[in-house]
């Protein structure tokens, strides 16, 4: 029993097909395939940036954002640091922990480097938090 070579052909090129698409829309480097955490910065066209664990799905017209901070008026703050961040959700509408924003709206997406300003004012932030949520 012989099958054509177009049917095994077919066979074959599809499961190929499909584990390069899901190959193309995951970053090996970003958790929770590797031990250290990957900040994105998010910098939008109307010129507001936001920072966070970004999933980016090439397939999706969407990018998902989460853990979401956004800079905040640095005068206001008691940590001794060049810039303030706000972590998303203490607004009036209490949004969720995911942002999801349009492709069509994004300006540039950036590796933010976990020894710079933006990711020792998270930790700072992530820290004040963790001493609110224990008193």
């Amino acid at each position: 029993m012989t099958f054509p070579l177009r049917f095994v052909l077919l066979w074959l090129a599809l499961p190929v097909a499909a584990g390069a698409l899901v190959a193309a829309s995951i970053d090996a480097s970003a958790p929770p395939f590797s031990g250290r955490e990957r900040l994105a910065a998010v910098f939008l066209l109307d010129g507001q940036a936001y920072f966070g664990h970004l999933d980016d799905n090439a397939l999706s017209g969407t990018l998902i954002l989460r853990d979401v901070y956004y800079f905040a008026d640095a005068s206001k703050t008691t940590a001794d640091l060049q810039i303030a961040l706000t972590k998303r959700g203490g607004e009036v509408h209490q949004p969720s922990s995911e942002m999801r924003i349009r492709r069509d709206k994004v300006l540039v997406v950036e590796h933010v480097t976990l020894d710079s300003p933006v990711a020792r004012a998270i930790a700072v932030q992530r820290a004040i938090e963790r001493l609110e949520a224990d008193h």
